[in-house]
């Protein structure tokens, strides 16, 4: 028996469907009966990240960038793994104009293991846009490698004694 507490939750099949009517109404333009369907799956779903990329989707697809870098930022708060929700977020600010956190957010989940992820992120890493921003991430990720092998080397020596 349903404890009262728990959210009502549906079969994954009717869910399915759910999801894709609202992909559907999105990718038709019917901006506000898709976001009428993922603001009700957001209230029964509340700690899933689908809702939340659903609702970015939206904003993305009306070019709104901020109120969908807040949805992917939502998305990625309830399902920190996921690497769609990271992906779509730096996607979004990139098309916001905002290409060092873009790129900032996109190029760890290019080399990740979650492949629809990883193929969007390298492809708009790949963006001639990106280049100097990329170029400028992996610096600092290499000089950051560099002080921790330093402070280890000493940390090591020092231990050693």
């Amino acid at each position: 028996m349903r404890r009262l507490r728990e959210p009502l939750q549906m079969q994954d099949d009717t869910l399915e469907l759910l999801i894709s009517i609202g992909h559907y109404a999105r990718v038709y333009r019917r901006f506000d009966e898709a976001r009428y369907l993922f603001d009700r799956l957001a209230l029964l779903y509340p700690r899933r990240a689908f809702p939340y990329l659903g609702l970015g989707l939206v904003e993305l697809d009306r070019a709104n960038y901020r109120a969908a870098s807040l949805l992917f930022s939502r998305a990625i708060d309830v399902a920190p793994d996921s690497g769609l929700a990271r992906a779509w977020l730096g996607v979004s600010q990139m098309l916001g104009g905002q290409y060092a956190l873009g790129v900032r957010n996109l190029e760890p989940i290019a080399e990740g293991d979650e492949p629809g992820a990883s193929s969007m992120a390298a492809a708009f890493l790949n963006l001639p846009e990106c280049a100097p921003y990329l170029q400028a991430v992996r610096a600092a990720r290499t000089l950051r490698s560099a002080a921790f092998l330093t402070t280890f080397e000493r940390l090591t020596i020092q231990g050693g004694h």
